[in-house]
């Protein structure tokens, strides 16, 4: 999954263990979100989303993903 995390939580100044503990989820969770792609829960994800007083969509649907969809013929909200 392509997502903004790792640069979304960076540009506000929060750490990895700052975001974990905010979402309840853990250290190795975000990591593997940021750097391996890993595609959280819809739970997880609105939780960090809220932890970084973002949209998820902000984080989570990239351009890529909204092209994907919308070739698939998915509606994108």
């Amino acid at each position: 999954m392509n997502n903004k995390l790792r640069e979304v939580r960076m540009d506000i100044g929060m750490s990895v263990s700052e975001l974990a503990r905010r979402s309840n989820t853990s250290r190795q969770t975000i990591t593997n979100i940021e750097l391996h792609g890993q595609e959280p829960s819809g739970l997880i994800m609105l939780a960090i989303a809220k932890s970084l007083n973002k949209d998820p969509r902000e984080i989570f649907f990239t351009e890529n993903v909204i092209q994907d969809l919308q070739k698939s013929g998915q509606e994108v909200v």
